[in-house]
């Protein structure tokens, strides 16, 4: 028995629709990580390996765990699916969202060529982070520079961002500092300055969005009066006759004649389209938004006005470089006398179920950066000499240092970096180290908030060798000392010389007796010997004996009659 035409279509249907289902299709959801409560977009699409899937008829089953649920036939491999999450029947939570796609075999038949979910976080406040920015650059931690101001930005999440350029009629922001209130704006940002150093401060910012439009000013109903007053006077000239017995005196009186005629003018203004709204408009505004969140404006600018002495500083009242967000003008700061939310929980007073809250907040600890880099020490060594430096320089702690030797001469580029990091609490270190040639040494100091590069070259240098001065003085003192020895001796010699003069005399041999050979005593001895060691003492006295006197009764021939000029070894 062969099988029938039916069974057979239904198998080759089969049989086809296995082959199409084990063709290599993707289906990729796409949707934010978090989203604010209100329209999320998810978006799907189906690729046939690496690129997306030709045109044919697709269906799109969409599904979420909050019972909502869609479904589209189209002929394409993208669908979209907005989801209108309500305030007041969503809560802040994890839900997931899955969409299942279909394709059309023939005659409407449908098989599933795949699937896929993703979680999503719904929030009910705005998504982002306060940053803190730098010199155009965001800073990683909570240290802050002294020397620079801080440009205070929110950074909003994009898809929270794009939701309230779409639905938001304008946003306003208000900041603290240290649960102190600073002032309203309608920007993300503001600027100030922080120049006491070692100082934290806890920034905090309420972002509101109202979802509803400012109200537009009441038309106004002006009555022009115009009064025409139109005065005919009538005057007639008395005329008098003078007769000649009685007087008769005829007087006519003027009566003025007025006549009034009233036009009225009413004149309607009607509002015109798309018109900027006044100042007006906007402080009544912020006087409503501060009434629902618990503020009262106006008793705060009057006890700003009492109480100038505890004013915030003008930079942080005014903020600087403010972005106008959807075309309104920059509000006016005020400090009212509560703030918009308890510091202690961090609960925002009276929530408007119509807009839309976003809290933020960092904290602030001003640093000094580091500065007044100096170095002392020799930079010129000779090759036995170690180089010792002593570094300094100013900035708050803790102080980091690193230090990066290179061969000299050395260009420094500014891309340097090191990775050996040594921590001080002091910005002042020394480097001691022995190079046997030219250096260029690298000095690399950093704290949370800045960090310098400083090169010092070291040169090295040969020096000629000098003799050691005992080499040089002695033998040179000894020299001097030699020839004025030498020159002293010579003089000596002279003079010596000079004073020595020899005498020859003629000795009577005949005689038996001499000079010397008379008697004498010691004492006459001792007296010739100091008369010969002084020379003018022998002027006057050429012998001892001439102590003595002479006999009286000698005569010719004796001894006594020897010439007493002559003596034996006498000198002048």
């Amino acid at each position: 028995m062969s099988p029938s035409p039916a069974i057979i279509l239904k198998f080759a249907l089969t049989i086809y629709a296995v082959l199409q289902t084990a063709r290599a299709y993707n289906v990729v959801l796409t949707a934010p990580a978090s989203a604010l409560i209100g329209s999320v977009n998810f978006s799907v699409t189906i690729y046939d390996g690496k690129t997306p899937a030709t045109d044919t008829n697709f269906k799109f089953i969409w599904k979420d765990n909050a019972n909502h649920e869609k479904v589209f036939q189209l002929k394409s491999p993208q669908s979209n699916w907005t989801v209108n999450y309500a305030k007041d029947h969503i809560k802040p939570g994890k839900y997931r969202v899955s969409v299942q796609v279909e394709k059309e075999l023939l005659l409407n038949i449908w098989f599933p060529v795949g699937d896929d979910s993703t979680n999503i976080q719904l929030r009910d406040h705005l998504g982002g982070e306060l940053q803190l920015i730098q010199k155009d650059f965001v800073r990683p931690s909570e240290f802050v520079s002294t020397k620079t101001p801080v440009n205070h930005k929110i950074e909003i999440l994009p898809e929270d961002l794009a939701y309230l350029e779409q639905k938001a009629y304008y946003v306003q922001t208000y900041w603290f500092q240290n649960c102190t209130y600073l002032g309203m704006s309608n920007s993300y940002e503001y600027e100030a300055i922080y120049s006491e150093p070692n100082i934290y401060y806890d920034i905090e910012a309420l972002v509101v969005a109202s979802f509803e439009p400012l109200p537009q000013p009441t038309p106004s109903t002006t009555t022009t009066t115009t009064t025409t007053t139109t005065t005919t006077t009538t005057t007639t000239t008395p005329r008098t006759t003078t007769p000649t017995t009685t007087p008769t005196t005829t007087t006519s009186s003027t009566t003025p004649s007025t006549t009034t005629s009233s036009t009225t003018t009413t004149t309607t203004s009607k509002p015109k389209a798309d018109v900027p709204r006044s100042k007006r408009d906007i402080m009544q505004t912020m006087h409503a938004n501060a009434a629902l969140l618990g503020l009262n404006l106006t008793s705060a600018v009057q006890q700003q006005q009492q109480n100038t002495s505890h004013n915030i500083s003008v930079a942080l009242l005014n903020p600087q470089r403010v972005r106008p967000l959807l075309g309104v003008h920059r509000l006016l700061a005020l400090i009212p006398e509560e703030p918009p939310y308890n510091c202690v929980n961090k609960s925002i007073i009276s929530q408007d179920p119509k807009k839309a809250y976003g809290y933020f907040r960092r904290r602030i600890v001003s640093k000094n950066p580091v500065s007044s880099f100096g170095s002392s020490g020799k930079n010129w060594l000779q090759h036995w000499e170690m180089v010792n430096l002593q570094i300094t320089c100013n900035g708050s702690a803790p102080i980091e240092y690193c230090i990066y030797v290179h061969n000299a001469p050395y260009n420094m580029t500014g891309n340097e970096t090191c990775s050996e990091y040594e921590r001080t609490n002091v910005c002042q270190f020394s480097y001691q180290r022995y190079f046997s040639d030219s250096k260029a040494i690298m000095f690399f100091i950093r704290n949370e908030v800045s960090d310098i590069k400083n090169i010092i070259t070291v040169n090295m240098y040969e020096a000629k060798r000098q003799s050691q001065l005992s080499v040089v003085v002695v033998p040179v003192c000894c020299t001097l000392l030699a020839v004025i020895l030498v020159v002293f001796g010579v003089s000596y010699y002279i003079q010596s010389r000079n004073r020595f003069t020899v005498e020859v005399a003629d000795f009577n041999f005949g005689d038996t007796q001499s000079v010397d050979m008379e008697h004498k005593t010691f004492q006459q001895r001792l007296i010739d010997s100091v008369r010969e060691a002084w020379p003018r003492f022998r002027r006057f006295s050429t012998s001892s004996s001439d102590l003595i006197a002479e006999p009286a009764n000698l005569v010719g021939g004796n001894v006594g009659d020897m010439d007493s000029n002559l003596r034996y070894n006498t000198l002048n």
